[in-house]
């Protein structure tokens, strides 16, 4: 069995388990037996979303041996530091591989890093050449705990964009975000929204990658980013845009 863990709570979003669900169906192509494990309840509904049919819930990286079994493989995609469980899971399972969270990131037990990105859908290829709705989607992240959307829309009026709301947005912010956009999008449909749209502007990587390509005009907003990401964007011809210069989104959108 392969277990892939796919870190994922209000905190930080879905945007890993998006990408490991892609990892997941190439797996099974490949005739794997493969399981999803992930940390919250409403990640694991989420899932379906994307061809998984179901996942297990876990508490943290350190609880996947209460699941995996000594022989297996393992795939991690976290952040999460394991405080010498990587260690124990290197020995533990046939293979472990990580995802790389930083440009510069090197084995240190005899796990396999990975540099995936972008790790995309064949869903969001399938609608490259078709049709876009004529709009500006905006993508933050899906969960903005600090209320960042609300504080930096105070810079955006009259660029007309339409929200699409977040997994883990709180029913009242939802209303104060509707008087301030208009047009919002539940979080349900967030594949066609970003796959139909022309424009998307996201703080969220892999909805940047996702964007780009099912063939939309992508702005993705960072207060950092890695040269190595950087790089890799403006091949693929992501804009970047510094989260913290909210004003300078007008020109780019032609406001």
């Amino acid at each position: 069995m392969t277990y892939i863990y796919a870190y994922s709570n209000h905190k930080t979003g879905l945007s890993r388990l998006r990408r490991m669900a892609v990892r997941y169906k190439e797996l099974q192509v490949e005739g794997v037996e493969v399981e999803m494990l992930t940390n919250d309840f409403r990640a694991a509904e989420a899932i379906r979303e994307y061809g998984v049919p179901a996942c297990t819930t876990i508490e943290t990286i350190l609880d996947i041996d209460y699941v995996a079994q000594r022989g297996d493989s393992l795939i991690i995609d976290s952040p999460e530091e394991s405080h010498g469980k990587l260690e124990q899971y290197v020995e533990m399972f046939v293979r472990v591989e990580k995802i790389a969270n930083h440009c510069e990131e090197v084995s240190r037990f005899g796990e396999k890093i990975c540099f995936v990105d972008p790790l995309v859908d064949r869903y969001y290829m399938m609608q490259k050449e078709k049709p876009k709705i004529p709009r500006t989607l905006f993508f933050y992240r899906d969960s903005d705990p600090k209320k960042w959307i609300e504080s930096a829309a105070k810079q955006w009026s009259g660029l007309g964009m339409e929200l699409l709301l977040g997994s883990y947005f709180y029913p009242k912010y939802e209303e104060t975000l509707d008087e301030i956009f208009g047009c919002l999008h539940e979080a349900e449909s967030y594949r066609e929204c970003v796959a139909y749209s022309s424009k998307v502007v996201t703080a969220d990587a892999q909805c940047a990658y996702e964007a780009q390509t099912a063939g939309a005009e992508v702005i993705y907003l960072s207060e950092e980013v890695e040269a190595c990401q950087r790089e890799r964007m403006e091949t693929l011809g992501i804009r970047l845009l510094d989260k913290t210069d909210t004003g300078a989104l007008k020109p780019l959108l032609g406001a």
